[in-house]
């Protein structure tokens, strides 16, 4: 589900530009959905994701007074992590884009956790179109020449 941001007067420098501060947040927020799987409470203050990488490409100026669009899939998911790719558009144009990887933590254990299957499929409308495939892929029955 994309998010729509409007640069508000904080995130844009003299010359009008949204600073490179503003995408690791507005990134954040985009991932909102995703953090809702991993948290029983409304607040988030029982989420059981940390950050492990996180990476952002400045492709275009982002300008204020312009609304840009993030959007947010998830590209993979390994045992206990998942790799989420963003892009930022303004204007219908791609002018940021990043990825990071988020871990399944268990705060108590301080190790990762499984990411089970119920989470995994819950997760599935997130997926980006080439990762589903390859779970579809996956899950079909080989065939026998």
């Amino acid at each position: 589900m994309p998010l729509t941001i409007l640069p508000r007067f904080s995130e844009v420098d003299v010359l009008g530009h949204v600073t490179n501060t503003a995408l690791p947040v507005w990134f954040e927020e985009g991932r909102q959905e995703i953090f809702r799987h991993f948290s029983g409470e409304a607040s988030m203050r029982d989420l059981t994701l940390i950050l492990r990488r996180y990476e952002i490409d400045f492709l275009q100026q982002i300008q204020a007074g312009h609304e840009v669009r993030i959007e947010t899939r998830i590209e993979n998911i390994g045992r206990s992590s998942l790799s989420i790719v963003q892009q930022a558009f303004q204007l219908d144009v791609l002018v940021a884009s990043g990825r990071c990887v988020m871990v399944h933590f268990d705060y108590a254990a301080n190790t990762s956790r499984e990411i089970d299957a119920g989470q995994r499929q819950a997760l599935s409308a997130l997926f980006t179109e080439e990762y589903a495939q390859r779970m579809r892929e996956a899950s079909e029955p080989a065939t026998q020449a």
